[in-house]
Protein backbone atom coordinates (compact mmCIF):
# COMPACT_ATOMS: atom_id res chain seq x y z
CA UNK A 1 0.00 0.00 0.00
CA UNK A 2 1.17 3.39 -0.50
CA UNK A 3 1.06 6.14 1.76
CA UNK A 4 0.03 10.11 1.14
CA UNK A 5 0.57 12.07 4.62
CA UNK A 6 -0.36 15.44 4.40
CA UNK A 7 0.22 18.30 6.88
CA UNK A 8 -0.05 22.14 6.94
CA UNK A 9 1.39 24.26 9.49
CA UNK A 10 -0.82 26.23 12.40
CA UNK A 11 -4.09 24.79 11.47
CA UNK A 12 -6.14 23.78 14.06
CA UNK A 13 -8.84 21.37 13.89
CA UNK A 14 -11.76 23.27 14.62
CA UNK A 15 -10.76 25.22 10.70
CA UNK A 16 -12.52 22.62 8.48
CA UNK A 17 -16.10 22.23 7.95
CA UNK A 18 -16.43 18.79 8.49
CA UNK A 19 -15.39 19.60 12.21
CA UNK A 20 -18.57 22.26 12.39
CA UNK A 21 -16.84 24.76 14.61
CA UNK A 22 -15.46 27.09 12.42
CA UNK A 23 -17.05 28.30 10.08
CA UNK A 24 -14.50 27.92 7.25
CA UNK A 25 -15.21 26.68 3.56
CA UNK A 26 -13.38 23.34 2.56
CA UNK A 27 -16.24 20.51 0.24
CA UNK A 28 -13.35 18.79 -0.64
CA UNK A 29 -11.73 17.98 2.87
CA UNK A 30 -15.37 17.46 4.18
CA UNK A 31 -15.63 14.68 1.21
CA UNK A 32 -12.62 12.60 1.93
CA UNK A 33 -13.37 13.06 5.97
CA UNK A 34 -16.97 11.52 5.10
CA UNK A 35 -14.82 8.89 3.54
CA UNK A 36 -12.21 8.17 5.83
CA UNK A 37 -11.72 7.79 9.57
CA UNK A 38 -12.15 11.48 11.07
CA UNK A 39 -10.45 11.24 14.64
CA UNK A 40 -11.84 13.89 16.60
CA UNK A 41 -8.98 13.76 19.55
CA UNK A 42 -5.83 14.21 18.09
CA UNK A 43 -3.58 16.50 20.18
CA UNK A 44 -0.21 18.51 19.00
CA UNK A 45 1.91 16.82 21.91
CA UNK A 46 4.30 19.92 21.65
CA UNK A 47 2.66 22.64 19.76
CA UNK A 48 5.03 24.15 17.87
CA UNK A 49 6.34 23.15 14.66
CA UNK A 50 10.05 21.59 14.87
CA UNK A 51 8.94 19.55 18.26
CA UNK A 52 5.98 18.12 16.49
CA UNK A 53 8.23 17.47 13.71
CA UNK A 54 10.48 15.65 15.77
CA UNK A 55 7.34 13.85 16.99
CA UNK A 56 6.04 12.76 13.63
CA UNK A 57 9.34 11.88 12.00
CA UNK A 58 10.38 9.57 15.18
CA UNK A 59 8.02 8.20 17.06
CA UNK A 60 9.53 10.07 20.56
CA UNK A 61 8.45 12.36 22.62
CA UNK A 62 9.54 16.36 21.47
CA UNK A 63 11.79 16.36 24.63
CA UNK A 64 13.31 12.90 23.82
CA UNK A 65 14.53 13.99 20.55
CA UNK A 66 15.78 16.43 22.05
CA UNK A 67 13.60 19.41 20.87
CA UNK A 68 12.50 22.21 23.08
CA UNK A 69 11.70 24.68 21.05
CA UNK A 70 12.02 25.22 17.32
CA UNK A 71 15.22 25.13 14.93
CA UNK A 72 16.19 28.62 15.31
CA UNK A 73 19.19 31.14 14.41
CA UNK A 74 21.51 31.12 17.73
CA UNK A 75 20.57 27.63 18.93
CA UNK A 76 23.18 24.31 17.95
CA UNK A 77 19.37 22.04 17.71
CA UNK A 78 18.28 19.83 14.74
CA UNK A 79 17.23 16.26 14.37
CA UNK A 80 20.29 14.55 15.11
CA UNK A 81 21.28 12.26 12.86
CA UNK A 82 21.55 8.89 14.76
CA UNK A 83 17.30 9.68 14.91
CA UNK A 84 15.44 6.15 13.62
CA UNK A 85 12.92 8.40 11.34
CA UNK A 86 9.55 7.02 9.29
CA UNK A 87 11.83 7.89 6.22
CA UNK A 88 14.31 5.30 7.03
CA UNK A 89 11.67 2.83 8.08
CA UNK A 90 10.28 2.95 4.99
CA UNK A 91 13.02 3.11 2.46
CA UNK A 92 14.34 0.48 4.16
CA UNK A 93 10.29 -1.42 3.42
CA UNK A 94 10.91 -0.83 0.07
CA UNK A 95 9.42 2.05 -0.76
CA UNK A 96 10.04 4.91 -2.96
CA UNK A 97 10.33 7.81 -0.30
CA UNK A 98 9.79 11.67 -1.14
CA UNK A 99 9.29 14.81 1.13
CA UNK A 100 7.85 17.97 -0.16
CA UNK A 101 7.78 21.46 1.52
CA UNK A 102 8.83 22.71 5.38
CA UNK A 103 10.52 20.85 6.69
CA UNK A 104 12.14 22.98 10.18
CA UNK A 105 14.03 19.78 11.64
CA UNK A 106 17.60 21.35 10.39
CA UNK A 107 19.75 23.84 12.16
CA UNK A 108 20.06 27.26 10.60
CA UNK A 109 22.94 27.83 7.95
CA UNK A 110 23.50 31.38 9.15
CA UNK A 111 24.33 29.53 12.33
CA UNK A 112 27.60 28.78 11.04
CA UNK A 113 28.29 30.67 7.87
CA UNK A 114 27.13 34.76 7.85
CA UNK A 115 26.24 34.43 3.80
CA UNK A 116 25.80 30.72 2.54
CA UNK A 117 25.91 29.76 -0.57
CA UNK A 118 22.31 28.27 -0.53
CA UNK A 119 20.96 31.55 0.16
CA UNK A 120 19.44 30.46 3.22
CA UNK A 121 18.99 33.42 6.10
CA UNK A 122 17.35 33.36 9.42
CA UNK A 123 16.04 30.36 10.61
CA UNK A 124 16.25 28.78 7.36
CA UNK A 125 18.53 25.89 5.61
CA UNK A 126 19.23 23.72 2.87
CA UNK A 127 19.63 20.07 4.01
CA UNK A 128 22.40 18.69 1.54
CA UNK A 129 21.39 15.08 0.89
CA UNK A 130 22.49 12.51 3.25
CA UNK A 131 22.02 11.27 6.67
CA UNK A 132 20.01 14.59 7.72
CA UNK A 133 17.22 13.82 5.15
CA UNK A 134 16.50 10.70 7.28
CA UNK A 135 15.49 8.13 4.25
CA UNK A 136 13.47 10.40 1.94
CA UNK A 137 15.34 10.31 -1.34
CA UNK A 138 13.15 12.64 -3.59
CA UNK A 139 13.06 16.14 -1.67
CA UNK A 140 12.29 19.38 -2.78
CA UNK A 141 11.54 21.17 0.51
CA UNK A 142 13.56 24.03 2.15
CA UNK A 143 13.56 24.95 6.21
CA UNK A 144 11.49 27.46 7.31
CA UNK A 145 10.77 30.91 5.46
CA UNK A 146 7.15 32.40 5.62
CA UNK A 147 6.60 33.97 2.08
CA UNK A 148 3.76 32.18 0.82
CA UNK A 149 3.40 34.15 -2.78
CA UNK A 150 7.43 34.21 -3.23
CA UNK A 151 8.65 30.48 -1.87
CA UNK A 152 11.94 29.02 -2.13
CA UNK A 153 13.13 25.56 -2.74
CA UNK A 154 16.34 23.13 -2.94
CA UNK A 155 16.39 19.85 -4.23
CA UNK A 156 20.34 18.17 -4.37
CA UNK A 157 22.28 21.44 -4.61
CA UNK A 158 22.61 24.29 -2.91
CA UNK A 159 20.97 26.64 -5.56
CA UNK A 160 18.06 28.14 -4.21
CA UNK A 161 14.50 27.48 -6.61
CA UNK A 162 12.81 30.86 -6.66
CA UNK A 163 8.97 30.20 -7.34
CA UNK A 164 6.83 32.95 -7.85
CA UNK A 165 3.00 31.02 -6.81
CA UNK A 166 1.55 30.50 -3.90
CA UNK A 167 3.28 27.51 -2.11
CA UNK A 168 0.89 24.91 -1.51
CA UNK A 169 -0.25 24.98 -5.37
CA UNK A 170 3.11 25.10 -6.59
CA UNK A 171 4.15 22.11 -4.24
CA UNK A 172 0.87 20.37 -4.96
CA UNK A 173 2.16 20.83 -8.65
CA UNK A 174 5.64 18.98 -7.74
CA UNK A 175 3.89 16.24 -5.77
CA UNK A 176 1.97 15.24 -8.78
CA UNK A 177 4.94 15.90 -11.20
CA UNK A 178 6.66 13.14 -8.28
CA UNK A 179 3.71 10.70 -8.67
CA UNK A 180 3.19 10.90 -11.87
CA UNK A 181 7.14 11.12 -13.27
CA UNK A 182 9.76 11.21 -10.60
CA UNK A 183 9.04 8.21 -8.40
CA UNK A 184 9.93 4.71 -9.15
CA UNK A 185 6.98 2.98 -10.35
CA UNK A 186 8.11 -0.78 -9.16
CA UNK A 187 7.96 0.40 -5.97
CA UNK A 188 5.35 1.53 -3.38
CA UNK A 189 5.70 5.34 -2.91
CA UNK A 190 5.45 7.00 0.44
CA UNK A 191 4.98 10.72 0.34
CA UNK A 192 4.84 13.39 3.20
CA UNK A 193 4.12 16.88 1.94
CA UNK A 194 4.02 20.02 4.55
CA UNK A 195 2.37 23.30 3.19
CA UNK A 196 3.19 26.11 5.17
CA UNK A 197 0.12 28.19 5.02
CA UNK A 198 -2.47 28.63 7.55
CA UNK A 199 0.71 29.82 9.32
CA UNK A 200 1.40 33.37 9.23
CA UNK A 201 2.27 35.45 7.25
CA UNK A 202 -1.26 35.40 7.54
CA UNK A 203 -1.82 37.84 4.37
CA UNK A 204 0.29 35.91 1.77
CA UNK A 205 -3.17 34.50 0.29
CA UNK A 206 -4.10 34.75 -3.23
CA UNK A 207 -7.48 37.04 -3.53
CA UNK A 208 -9.66 34.17 -5.17
CA UNK A 209 -9.96 32.52 -1.83
CA UNK A 210 -10.54 35.69 0.35
CA UNK A 211 -13.07 36.30 -2.37
CA UNK A 212 -14.42 32.89 -0.77
CA UNK A 213 -15.79 35.25 2.26
CA UNK A 214 -18.01 37.93 3.06
CA UNK A 215 -18.39 38.54 6.84
CA UNK A 216 -16.47 36.53 9.33
CA UNK A 217 -17.71 36.15 12.79
CA UNK A 218 -15.17 35.58 15.64
CA UNK A 219 -15.32 32.83 18.24
CA UNK A 220 -17.28 33.64 21.21
CA UNK A 221 -13.96 32.98 23.55
CA UNK A 222 -11.94 35.83 21.21
CA UNK A 223 -10.47 38.57 23.25
CA UNK A 224 -8.97 41.53 21.66
CA UNK A 225 -7.94 43.15 24.96
CA UNK A 226 -4.01 42.93 25.27
CA UNK A 227 -3.76 40.76 22.53
CA UNK A 228 -0.36 38.84 23.12
CA UNK A 229 1.32 35.51 21.85
CA UNK A 230 1.58 33.20 24.85
CA UNK A 231 5.40 33.33 24.95
CA UNK A 232 4.70 37.21 25.53
CA UNK A 233 5.08 38.87 22.38
CA UNK A 234 2.42 41.81 21.46
CA UNK A 235 -0.30 41.09 18.80
CA UNK A 236 -2.50 44.19 19.59
CA UNK A 237 -5.35 44.57 17.18
CA UNK A 238 -9.02 45.90 16.64
CA UNK A 239 -11.73 43.84 16.07
CA UNK A 240 -11.85 45.18 12.50
CA UNK A 241 -7.86 43.87 12.00
CA UNK A 242 -8.78 40.72 13.93
CA UNK A 243 -11.84 39.75 12.10
CA UNK A 244 -9.31 40.50 8.61
CA UNK A 245 -6.89 38.04 9.69
CA UNK A 246 -9.25 35.63 10.97
CA UNK A 247 -10.89 35.81 7.33
CA UNK A 248 -7.17 34.99 5.82
CA UNK A 249 -6.55 32.26 7.84
CA UNK A 250 -9.68 30.45 6.70
CA UNK A 251 -9.03 31.57 3.07
CA UNK A 252 -5.35 29.80 3.50
CA UNK A 253 -7.69 26.63 4.52
CA UNK A 254 -9.65 27.13 1.60
CA UNK A 255 -7.29 27.37 -0.64
CA UNK A 256 -5.18 24.20 0.85
CA UNK A 257 -9.09 22.71 0.55
CA UNK A 258 -8.72 23.06 -3.20
CA UNK A 259 -4.55 21.53 -3.35
CA UNK A 260 -5.89 18.85 -1.16
CA UNK A 261 -8.37 17.94 -3.76
CA UNK A 262 -6.00 18.07 -6.93
CA UNK A 263 -4.22 15.41 -4.86
CA UNK A 264 -7.24 12.95 -4.25
CA UNK A 265 -8.69 13.89 -7.33
CA UNK A 266 -5.14 13.00 -9.13
CA UNK A 267 -5.27 9.60 -7.13
CA UNK A 268 -8.55 8.90 -8.10
CA UNK A 269 -8.16 8.91 -11.74
CA UNK A 270 -5.00 6.86 -11.91
CA UNK A 271 -6.47 4.02 -9.81
CA UNK A 272 -4.08 4.73 -6.76
CA UNK A 273 -6.51 6.19 -3.95
CA UNK A 274 -7.83 2.24 -3.37
CA UNK A 275 -4.46 1.34 -2.50
CA UNK A 276 -3.32 4.22 -0.93
CA UNK A 277 -3.34 5.22 2.97
CA UNK A 278 -3.82 9.01 2.66
CA UNK A 279 -3.68 10.86 5.95
CA UNK A 280 -4.82 14.80 6.14
CA UNK A 281 -3.26 16.42 9.51
CA UNK A 282 -1.44 19.31 10.99
CA UNK A 283 1.43 20.18 13.26
CA UNK A 284 -0.39 22.32 15.76
CA UNK A 285 -3.10 24.92 15.86
CA UNK A 286 -3.59 28.76 15.86
CA UNK A 287 -5.09 30.67 18.76
CA UNK A 288 -6.72 33.33 16.42
CA UNK A 289 -7.81 35.41 19.15
CA UNK A 290 -9.24 33.12 21.75
CA UNK A 291 -8.26 33.86 25.08
CA UNK A 292 -6.75 37.03 24.14
CA UNK A 293 -4.02 34.95 22.24
CA UNK A 294 -2.51 34.76 19.20
CA UNK A 295 -0.54 31.69 17.92
CA UNK A 296 0.30 28.62 19.56
CA UNK A 297 2.66 27.44 22.58
CA UNK A 298 -0.26 27.05 24.82
CA UNK A 299 -2.52 24.21 26.32
CA UNK A 300 -6.05 25.60 25.24
CA UNK A 301 -8.04 23.38 22.25
CA UNK A 302 -7.36 26.02 19.56
CA UNK A 303 -3.58 25.01 19.45
CA UNK A 304 -3.09 22.00 20.83
CA UNK A 305 -6.21 19.95 18.59
CA UNK A 306 -5.01 19.06 15.48
CA UNK A 307 -6.73 17.34 12.02
CA UNK A 308 -5.82 14.02 11.77
CA UNK A 309 -8.19 12.38 9.14
CA UNK A 310 -7.11 8.62 7.90
CA UNK A 311 -8.46 7.15 4.60
CA UNK A 312 -7.54 3.83 5.01
CA UNK A 313 -8.46 1.76 1.58
CA UNK A 314 -10.68 -1.40 3.39
CA UNK A 315 -11.70 -0.03 6.78
CA UNK A 316 -15.21 0.94 7.38
CA UNK A 317 -14.66 2.73 10.88
CA UNK A 318 -15.71 6.48 10.55
CA UNK A 319 -14.84 8.10 13.51
CA UNK A 320 -12.09 7.67 16.12
CA UNK A 321 -12.42 9.45 19.60
CA UNK A 322 -9.33 7.71 21.31
CA UNK A 323 -6.58 10.23 22.48
CA UNK A 324 -3.59 10.31 19.89
CA UNK A 325 -0.26 12.63 20.21
CA UNK A 326 2.11 13.66 18.20
CA UNK A 327 4.54 10.90 18.74
CA UNK A 328 1.78 7.88 17.99
CA UNK A 329 1.59 9.03 14.17
CA UNK A 330 4.78 7.34 13.25
CA UNK A 331 3.95 4.29 15.00
CA UNK A 332 0.58 4.56 13.50
CA UNK A 333 1.07 4.85 10.22
CA UNK A 334 4.05 2.13 10.38
CA UNK A 335 1.11 0.08 12.17
CA UNK A 336 -1.13 0.85 9.21
CA UNK A 337 1.17 -0.25 6.75
CA UNK A 338 2.51 -3.60 8.37
CA UNK A 339 5.67 -1.97 8.73
CA UNK A 340 8.27 -2.71 11.48
CA UNK A 341 7.88 -0.36 14.43
CA UNK A 342 11.54 0.16 15.59
CA UNK A 343 12.42 -0.17 19.36
CA UNK A 344 13.35 3.28 19.75
CA UNK A 345 10.25 5.11 19.83
CA UNK A 346 7.98 5.98 22.40
CA UNK A 347 4.34 6.95 21.22
CA UNK A 348 2.10 3.92 20.34
CA UNK A 349 0.91 2.07 17.29
CA UNK A 350 -3.09 3.37 17.19
CA UNK A 351 -4.10 1.46 14.27
CA UNK A 352 -6.28 -0.38 16.05
CA UNK A 353 -8.17 2.47 16.88
CA UNK A 354 -8.04 3.91 13.86
CA UNK A 355 -10.13 0.34 12.59
CA UNK A 356 -12.53 0.80 15.15
CA UNK A 357 -11.43 -0.38 18.77
CA UNK A 358 -11.82 2.20 21.14
CA UNK A 359 -9.66 3.44 24.45
CA UNK A 360 -11.94 5.27 26.63
CA UNK A 361 -9.21 5.96 28.82
CA UNK A 362 -6.10 6.79 26.81
CA UNK A 363 -4.94 9.97 27.42
CA UNK A 364 -2.47 12.93 25.53
CA UNK A 365 0.22 14.31 27.45
CA UNK A 366 1.30 17.92 26.45
CA UNK A 367 4.39 19.84 27.07
CA UNK A 368 6.26 23.45 26.10
CA UNK A 369 9.13 25.27 27.37
CA UNK A 370 10.31 28.74 26.97
CA UNK A 371 12.25 28.72 23.60
CA UNK A 372 12.38 32.12 22.59
CA UNK A 373 16.16 33.83 22.76
CA UNK A 374 15.87 36.23 25.04
CA UNK A 375 14.15 33.56 27.67
CA UNK A 376 17.18 31.40 26.87
CA UNK A 377 19.65 33.59 27.48
CA UNK A 378 18.05 34.42 30.30
CA UNK A 379 18.47 30.72 31.86
CA UNK A 380 21.67 30.60 31.30
CA UNK A 381 23.14 33.26 33.07
CA UNK A 382 21.08 32.17 36.13
CA UNK A 383 22.48 28.37 35.68
CA UNK A 384 19.02 27.10 34.45
CA UNK A 385 17.61 25.08 31.76
CA UNK A 386 15.06 26.10 30.10
CA UNK A 387 13.94 22.58 28.89
CA UNK A 388 12.86 21.86 32.55
CA UNK A 389 10.42 25.15 32.77
CA UNK A 390 7.28 25.97 31.00
CA UNK A 391 4.46 23.34 31.67
CA UNK A 392 3.60 20.29 31.30
CA UNK A 393 0.25 18.45 31.05
CA UNK A 394 -2.40 15.43 30.08
CA UNK A 395 -5.70 16.13 27.59
CA UNK A 396 -7.86 13.06 28.64
CA UNK A 397 -11.00 12.31 26.56
CA UNK A 398 -13.19 14.92 28.72
CA UNK A 399 -10.64 16.66 30.73
CA UNK A 400 -7.39 19.33 29.96
CA UNK A 401 -5.04 19.65 33.27
CA UNK A 402 -2.02 21.78 33.48
CA UNK A 403 1.15 22.35 35.52
CA UNK A 404 2.68 25.21 35.03
CA UNK A 405 6.43 27.14 36.20
CA UNK A 406 5.96 29.31 32.97
CA UNK A 407 8.61 31.04 31.21
CA UNK A 408 10.78 33.04 33.93
CA UNK A 409 13.52 32.04 35.78
CA UNK A 410 11.25 33.39 38.60
CA UNK A 411 8.09 31.22 39.10
CA UNK A 412 5.20 30.09 40.96
CA UNK A 413 3.89 26.85 40.36
CA UNK A 414 -0.05 26.94 38.76
CA UNK A 415 -2.83 24.49 38.50
CA UNK A 416 -5.87 24.62 35.80
CA UNK A 417 -7.82 22.37 34.86
CA UNK A 418 -10.56 22.60 32.43
CA UNK A 419 -13.94 20.30 31.80
CA UNK A 420 -13.77 20.47 27.43
CA UNK A 421 -17.18 18.54 27.13
CA UNK A 422 -18.94 20.77 29.27
CA UNK A 423 -17.08 23.91 28.67
CA UNK A 424 -15.38 23.33 25.00
CA UNK A 425 -14.12 26.83 24.43
CA UNK A 426 -12.50 26.63 28.11
CA UNK A 427 -13.94 29.85 29.08
CA UNK A 428 -13.98 28.68 32.80
CA UNK A 429 -11.22 26.92 34.64
CA UNK A 430 -12.83 24.70 37.44
CA UNK A 431 -12.44 25.62 41.28
CA UNK A 432 -9.78 23.43 42.99
CA UNK A 433 -11.10 24.29 45.80
CA UNK A 434 -14.20 22.52 45.53
CA UNK A 435 -13.71 18.83 46.92
CA UNK A 436 -14.88 16.96 43.31
CA UNK A 437 -12.29 18.68 41.12
CA UNK A 438 -9.21 18.96 44.02
CA UNK A 439 -9.74 15.10 43.74
CA UNK A 440 -10.09 15.21 40.27
CA UNK A 441 -6.98 17.66 39.68
CA UNK A 442 -4.90 14.98 42.27
CA UNK A 443 -5.43 12.11 40.17
CA UNK A 444 -4.85 13.88 37.19
CA UNK A 445 -1.42 15.04 38.58
CA UNK A 446 -0.31 11.89 39.30
CA UNK A 447 -0.60 10.88 35.74
CA UNK A 448 1.66 13.64 34.60
CA UNK A 449 4.38 12.94 37.77
CA UNK A 450 4.46 9.38 36.23
CA UNK A 451 4.85 10.53 32.68
CA UNK A 452 7.20 12.96 33.29
CA UNK A 453 9.38 10.33 35.71
CA UNK A 454 9.11 7.45 32.86
CA UNK A 455 10.73 10.60 30.82
CA UNK A 456 13.38 11.56 33.11
CA UNK A 457 12.02 15.17 32.58
CA UNK A 458 14.04 17.76 34.98
CA UNK A 459 10.58 19.98 34.74
CA UNK A 460 9.52 17.40 38.19
CA UNK A 461 12.32 18.65 40.20
CA UNK A 462 11.67 21.88 39.36
CA UNK A 463 7.72 21.51 40.06
CA UNK A 464 8.05 19.57 43.08
CA UNK A 465 10.69 22.17 44.75
CA UNK A 466 8.56 25.08 43.58
CA UNK A 467 5.75 23.09 45.22
CA UNK A 468 7.26 22.45 48.20
CA UNK A 469 8.01 25.80 49.20
CA UNK A 470 4.28 27.35 48.62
Amino acid sequence: MNLLFVFADQWRAGAMGYANEDPVLTPLMDRFCSESTYCDHAFSTFPVCSPHRASLMTGKYPLSAGFFTNCKRGLPLRLGDDEICVGQVLKEAGYDTAYIGKWHLDEPEQNHCEEPKSGARDWDAYTPPGVRRHGFDYWYSYGTYDMHLSPHYWQDTDEMIKVNKWSPEHETDKAIEYLSEKRDKSKPFALYMSWNPPHSVYSEVPEEYLNLYDKVKLKSNVCLRDIHHHTGENALMTEEEMTLTTKQYYAAVSGLDKQFGRLIDYLKENNLYDDTLVILSADHGDMMGSHGLMGKHVWYEESIRIPFVVHMPGNDNKKCSTCIGSQDMMPTVLGLLNCPIPDTVEGEDCSRFIKGEEDEDRVSFICASPGRADFVEKFKKAGKNPAAYGWRGVRTKRYTYVLELGYDVICKPKRYLYDILKDPEQKNLLDLEIEENKELAKKLEAEVIGWMKRQKDSFLDNWLKEVDNE
